[in-house]
């Protein structure tokens, strides 16, 4: 469950992070316990406008955006991530099951607006992930609980 909590925080600050890549200059990526720290109106606001901002980006300005995300994860020490997990996930089951599913069509609308090629490299890193945590393989393929 817990693992399905970094994925919803991860898609969530990967759907707010494109969503601001409209504009020429893509802004930086938010820190991820700065999201945590927002409600849930504050998220799918900043998601929305990042949508639009995503859908003026090259593919290229996403895939950058997207690499900063990752770094700004990376940089937050094991126990901050930690924390930052449970935190999402205790925010995950608080949630309406319309905000939930609000949350999911976001995510896939924005995974929809993304280039082929953008999808198929996204889905070659988490592929790559995946091998890389080979115990996270059978949580991910659980569904969601609502």
């Amino acid at each position: 469950m817990k693992r399905a909590i970094q994925g919803f925080m991860m898609a969530n600050i990967l759907l707010v992070s494109t969503i601001g890549l409209a504009s020429a200059a893509l802004p930086e990526p938010q820190d991820p316990q700065v999201v945590a720290n927002m409600t849930f109106e504050q998220r799918m606001q900043m998601s929305k406008d990042l949508r639009e901002q995503f859908k003026q980006a090259t593919p290229e300005e996403r895939r950058e955006y997207r690499q900063k995300l990752h770094a700004k994860f990376k940089a937050l020490s094991p126990q901050e991530r930690k924390a930052l997990r449970d935190k999402m996930h205790a925010q995950w089951e608080a949630l309406t099951p319309a905000q939930k599913k609000e949350l999911r069509d976001n995510r896939k609308a924005m995974i929809a607006s993304m280039t082929p090629e953008e999808r198929a490299e996204m889905k070659k890193e988490r592929s790559e992930w995946m091998q890389a945590h080979p115990n996270a393989q059978d949580h991910w393929n659980k569904p969601m609980n609502n």
